[in-house]
């Protein structure tokens, strides 16, 4: 037993004197439970709502009033036609639309329906589920209230509100469609960074850095040799389960291809430069793993891969916007499933081109450091 404590007791001087590794063991965890706690909530908020009232009496302001009481829809912006309500769901202005034909006060009073036309962002199944029972919810309660009025008079009348749902992008609403735009792009922030990190410190572990930069090559010229292959390796990775997604699952490619290289290019850059850029904070390949898991978790719980950042509280939907991952799946779904183009994903493409030379620049000066010590 005293062996066995005594070398129990050499780990823990070991770990204490890897002061990286142990922050990182303390911090991952509590990062983790803050991220599951606030993140995972399937309770959505605030759902950007585009309005087309042609109406504009007191039928059409107490269901907007019913939709927005309690914080579930925001008006987004109203529009000048249905088609309008349309345009602002595939231009990500709103995922949801309503329509409110002329004349509603009148139909009513007449006993006839209202038709509603709603119009529902159906990428996501989980979010098109969870708006349409909360848009059928406010409706009842409007559709309540005046037949309630209807009764006390001693009138028989239809539902006065009858809504037409139309389910865009996703008609059939598979869940594998909304998934796999995700699943490429959580592959390409794991897998980039975490190869990147390990083959550069395996390197210096191993002594063979040492020797690389004891050559005729420059140090930048050492990290793109070193990233080039990774950077073709995660390319085909990535046509792959794209390729595997659209003959499998039958995930559709509506947009242009060359917007969506462009993406992945730009989002692949930045991540291996991430790879780069831990390698010159771990010293060891363990070390490189805890630091590309630190950099992987934000990818899966704050970039929209599974949980709607609708959901989340203001803070962590704030902090969404840092995370790369976040840009690049809204382009991937953008392209596969709304088939949008230039025009409406230029925000995003601007951002992963931010990340990519911002990231590059900074693990470029790290590691030129790190040689120079």
């Amino acid at each position: 037993m005293s062996r066995i404590l005594a070398l129990a007791e050499k780990e823990l001087l070991q770990l204490r004197r890897d002061p990286v590794l142990l922050r990182l063991v303390v911090l991952l965890p509590a990062l983790m439970l803050l991220l599951f706690g606030y993140a995972i909530n399937f309770t959505l908020k605030n759902i950007p709502l585009a309005l087309y009232d042609a109406s504009k009496d007191r039928v059409s302001e107490a269901l907007l009033q019913a939709l927005t009481e309690e914080g579930t829809f925001r008006l987004a912006l109203e529009a000048e036609s249905p088609e309008g309500v349309v345009k602002a769901i595939h231009r990500g202005q709103a995922r949801l639309g309503l329509a409110v034909p002329e004349k509603a006060l009148e139909k009513v009073r007449r006993g006839e329906s209202v038709a509603l036309e709603i119009y529902v962002d159906g990428s996501d199944p989980n979010f098109a589920f969870q708006a349409q029972a909360a848009l059928r919810k406010a409706i009842q309660e409007v559709n309540s209230r005046i037949l309630l009025g209807r009764a006390l008079a001693g009138e028989v009348v239809l539902p006065p509100l009858s809504p037409s749902l139309h389910l865009l992008y996703n008609p059939e609403s598979r869940t594998a469609w909304f998934m796999i735009p995700g699943i490429v792009g959580l592959i390409l922030t794991l897998f980039t960074a975490l190869l990147t990190a390990l083959s550069i410190v395996r390197e210096g572990e191993s002594r063979m850095m040492e020797s690389l930069l004891a050559s005729p090559l420059r140090p930048h010229e050492v990290v793109l040799g070193k990233v080039l292959p990774y950077l073709l390796v995660a390319f085909l990775v990535a046509l792959l389960v794209q390729f595997l997604g659209h003959a499998v699952f039958g995930v559709p490619l509506r947009g242009s291809l060359a917007l969506l290289l462009l993406a992945m290019f730009l989002f692949v850059l930045g991540s291996l430069s991430v790879g780069v850029l831990i390698s010159t904070l771990a010293r060891t390949q363990v070390q490189a793993v805890f630091g590309t898991y630190a950099y992987g978790f934000p990818a899966i719980f704050l970039s929209g891969f599974v949980f709607p950042i609708e959901g989340m509280p203001p803070f962590f939907q704030a902090l969404s916007y840092l995370v790369p991952a976040r840009y690049l799946i809204e382009v991937l779904r953008g392209v596969m499933l709304k088939g949008v183009g230039w025009e409406v994903l230029w925000p995003d493409l601007l951002a992963l081109a931010l990340f990519a030379v911002l990231v590059l620049f900074l693990a470029s000066v790290r590691f030129r450091r790190q040689v120079a010590v």
